[in-house]
């Protein structure tokens, strides 16, 4: 058993160790600043001295300085990335990270999941403090409360990887000085109130300082839906049904993430992390099946009823050496365990009522990881930092889906496919990265490595046992140019090459049928089987990155930037007619495959800063209206597909964001609202299916009262006038086949009401 600890960028916890050019973000150790000449005062500002001073006096200096704040981490960044600190977090007060996220320039939600430059899928990397989110981790079950910093970097580092880059939570950390704080929230959506609480209190004792958060909540959710489904098989007769849903989500959770650091000495640091969260969910499904042509169906009426947990225990250490002469070593360790398990039963009933069939269904999964890592910062010469460091993960996950059919009249389990058998995968990660920090004047920073990756992935289940393994020697470059001493305006070049892994998964044949059709009919195209490919082979990443970016005088940012990437080995579905042992008729069946290669290019444009410098001619010089834009717009195409629409799975072709944020003098009060759109798109998938998706637009607001410098309370509207979603897929001539499906799923506002108290 390979014991592990924490990798990549869950530096962001610690401040950088002093160096020629200090770090500019601990989570992007990569990112050297020039060193900055100090500035004395205008001499018309400096008071003549009543006396001289005796020639034996002692003289005093007093050094002022601060803490960088999240605009000077993002401008001193090599790497492009955007901070979202802990004043910005109350300042808006949310609820959700993921209302946080959707403001950022870049980044989309598809669901709970974000993507960066319309990427998501696994080029996208969540983390945790630096470790990748657990599977079934969902960013909305964590209170904003609980965060530090949110880190998005736009490109794969020598320490992280990542195709599209990676966005870092950042968990809280111990206090300097005492706090303690209760947040409470009380929403609606549909169904029922939803609601949250935060209890945290973070001290210093001595050495020691701590933070301790409690976060419960609930969650209740509402849906309905409709989808339209035509076919026509080859040398048959047209059919078309419509089919009617309502679903409805219920759950609620904790979170404790307490944290402990502790000086040992002036050079050494230790710190310990826990993350416990626990949730549990109830849904609800009914569907009704409408039969417009073609032959009627026995089973017209399904319910669907589901409950299940998902928990997960997390510690996190750390050791932190600095040296004399400016070197800092850190070694880490991590251990992660996740639960999930859920029960479900499923009934169908005929036009008269009459129950026609009932399958109860046990699911569990359970993934345990262990890591260890270091890094070692260390400065040589004037203007060189060196930075290397490793990393060892070993993850180990079991599944067994369990099915019975008619379990009231006797347990009948079934037993083929993926069901009743259990499925295991282990995977071992490694990783050596080193790079050299180049500072050949105070206007220059260049960062020139490597990330070399390696993974080994077992994977056994159905009769099968699969082993593949890969690895790849992966060159970074940025380059930054200051064109000023203060660093108002850079300039940003990288090339980078990372991996995308398939995940372990997809590499066992793994069969599993569509529940839209009985094993022994005949099932579509537009709602195939899915299996794996034991032949899968890893995506690889070529990048390079262009960006501008200037500091307004008031503190606005006005950024232009440029991008290109390379995919070789592209992963992608393709379906096919099969005549499979599971079942006794042909079946349509979806596998991944490598296909070939792609590329995707991007434009984003970025402004944010007060009214009074955005706009001419804007009234009151004291204004705090505060404007925020952001414009992306994408290009992508696949080789192996001659379709003017073969993009990027999911990536628009661009997508927009507007805002506002200001405050009403003298009274706390303060306002704003926030404006995303997303065009509608279509996406050829291969030369005979497509998928349509319609535009998405969201409006949000809010508006706060800051009593005093302990209260605050706050009200915002999040998806005020809500659009339904509506996709269609379809295939042409597929081996003859036509079919197309029309879905419909509507969308609700939320209201929520919050307070935070500060004691």
């Amino acid at each position: 058993m390979v014991a592990c600890a924490l990798g990549g960028a869950a530096w962001a916890q610690t401040a950088p160790a002093p160096a020629p050019a200090p770090a500019a973000s601990a989570a992007n150790p990569s990112a050297p600043a020039p060193a900055r000449a100090a500035s004395a005062p205008p001499a018309a500002q400096v008071p003549a001295p009543a006396a001289a001073p005796a020639a034996d006096a002692p003289q005093q200096i007093v050094v002022e300085g601060r803490g960088l704040n999240d605009a000077d981490i993002r401008r001193d960044a090599t790497v492009g990335m955007t901070v979202v600190g802990r004043d910005e977090l109350d300042q808006h007060g949310d609820t959700s990270v993921l209302d946080v996220l959707q403001r950022l320039p870049g980044i989309s939600l598809d669901g709970d999941m974000p993507r960066l430059r319309g990427l998501g899928g696994g080029y996208t990397l969540i983390l945790i403090n630096g470790e990748p989110a657990p599977p079934g981790f969902s960013l909305d079950q964590l209170a904003p409360g609980d965060i530090e910093r949110i880190e998005v970097i736009k490109g794969p580092t020598a320490e992280q990887g990542g195709v599209a880059g990676s966005i870092n939570v950042i968990l809280r950390s111990a206090p300097k000085l005492r706090t303690r704080e209760v947040r409470a929230a009380l929403g609606y959506r549909a169904l029922s109130p939803q609601g949250s609480t935060t209890l945290s209190w973070g001290d210093r004792i001595g050495a020691i300082g701590f933070q301790v958060p409690l976060t419960a909540y609930t969650w209740a959710n509402a849906g309905e839906g409709r989808v339209e489904r035509v076919s026509r098989p080859v040398g048959s007769t047209r059919r078309e049904d419509r089919v009617s849903s309502q679903d409805e989500w219920r759950g609620g959770g904790v979170n404790f993430t307490p944290r402990l650091d502790w000086k040992l000495s002036d050079t050494d640091t230790l710190n310990t992390q826990l993350f416990l969260q626990r949730n549990e969910s109830r849904n609800l499904t009914r569907r009704g099946t409408e039969v417009l042509v073609g032959t009627p169906v026995t089973t017209v009426a399904e319910r669907s009823a589901s409950r299940g947990t998902w928990e997960m225990q997390r510690l996190q250490g750390q050791w932190v050496h600095k040296q004399a002469d400016g070197g800092r070593l850190e070694i880490k360790g991590s251990a992660q365990s996740t639960l999930s398990r859920s029960w479900g039963q499923w009934q169908g009933r005929n036009a008269l009522g009459a129950q026609t069939a009932q399958r109860d269904s046990l699911n569990g999964q359970r993934e345990r990881r262990l890591s260890q890592s270091g890094r070692w910062r260390q400065p040589f010469g004037e203007t060189h930092t060196l930075l290397a460091g490793w990393e060892v993960e070993e993850r180990h996950r079991r599944e067994l889906r369990r099915l019975f059919e008619d379990y009231g009249s006797g347990a009948n389990e079934r037993r083929d496919g993926s069901l009743g058998r259990p499925y295991v995968a282990e995977v071992l990660r490694q990783v050596v990265y080193a790079q050299d920090e180049w500072l050949p004047d105070p206007a220059w920073s260049v960062v020139a490595g490597f990330r070399g990756e390696r993974q080994r992935s077992t994977v056994t289940g159905q009769g099968e046992h699969v082993e593949a393994s890969h690895g790849a020697l992966l060159p970074i470059a940025h380059v930054r140019y200051a064109f000023d001493a203060r660093s108002k305006r850079v300039l940003r070049v990288s090339a980078s090459q990372s991996l995308r892994a398939p995940d372990a998964s997809l590499l066992l044949s793994r069969y599993s049928f569509n529940g839209n059709y009985e094993r022994d009919q005949a099932n579509t195209p537009l709602a195939a089987d899915s299996a794996g490919n034991p032949g899968l082979q890893p995506e690889k990443a070529t990048a390079f990155e262009l960006a501008f970016e200037t500091q307004l005088p008031a503190g606005g940012v006005l950024s232009l930037g440029a991008f290109h990437r390379q995919i070789d080995q592209l992963i992608r579905r393709r379906i096919a007619l099969e005549s499979v042992p599971e079942a006794p008729v042909p079946r349509w069946v979806s596998r991944p495959a490598n296909i070939g290669t792609a590329r995707s290019t991007g434009f984003e444009f970025e402004i944010k800063g007060r009214a009074r410098e955005l706009l001419a001619g804007w009234p009151g010089p004291a204004s705090a209206l505060q404007l925020r834009a952001s414009l992306s717009l994408y290009r992508s195409a696949v080789e192996q597909i001659d379709d003017p629409d073969a993009r990027l799975e999911g990536q628009p072709p661009w997508q927009a964001t507007l805002g506002f944020d200001d405050r009403v003098a003298r009274t706390g009060i303060s306002y704003g609202a926030s404006f995303s759109m997303t065009p509608s798109f279509s996406t050829a998938q291969t030369d005979r299916q497509r998928i349509w998706r319609s535009a998405v637009r969201r409006l949000d607001a809010f508006v706060a009262w800051r009593v005093d410098g302990q209260l605050q309370f706050r009200l915002a509207a999040n998806n005020l006038f809500p659009i339904d979603a509506v996709s269609r897929s379809s295939v042409a001539d597929l081996d003859g086949f036509t079919a197309s499906t029309a879905s419909r799923r509507s969308a609700v506002a939320q209201v929520t009401a919050n307070a935070v108290l500060r004691f």
